[in-house]
């Protein structure tokens, strides 16, 4: 059961980050929400927590990459605009803004599914005892 969640989210963090590449960093949802169309409804928790873990650690990791690369200045810049106390928070603030992302956009899109889906005519029964 939990083999297809890490699959769904390892293509989701692949696809975001090629989709990345090229577009505004709000694209994540595109995918993300993809996955809650297609994912069969079952539980609403464990779309949302795979749209955000797998959109969070993406972003956890290009935080880290880029606190590597740049010497930890670009992270304490930031964190000096912001007035966080540390350099990590940057990261870690980041990841969480991805990940709410991620997984508000799969809630989205399993939402729009059984909204979709589930909604059937009611008949209207006659309950009075006249």
């Amino acid at each position: 059961m939990y083999n297809n969640y890490i699959i769904y989210g390892a293509s989701i963090a692949i696809g975001c980050s090629l989709l990345q590449l090229f577009f505004p960093w709000w694209i994540i949802a595109f995918p993300c929400f993809a996955l809650g169309v297609l994912k069969q409804k079952q539980n609403f928790l464990p779309i949302f927590l795979t749209g955000f873990i797998s959109i969070a650690l993406l972003w956890g990791v290009y935080a880290a990459m880029i606190q590597i690369y740049t010497g930890s200045e670009l992270s304490h810049r930031v964190a000096e605009m912001f007035r966080l106390p540390s350099n990590d928070f940057v990261g870690i603030i980041s990841a969480l803004i991805g990940g709410l992302t991620g997984g508000l956009s799969a809630l989205c899109g399993a939402l729009i599914k059984w909204a979709s889906v589930d909604l059937k005519p009611v008949e209207k029964t006659n309950t009075s005892s006249d």
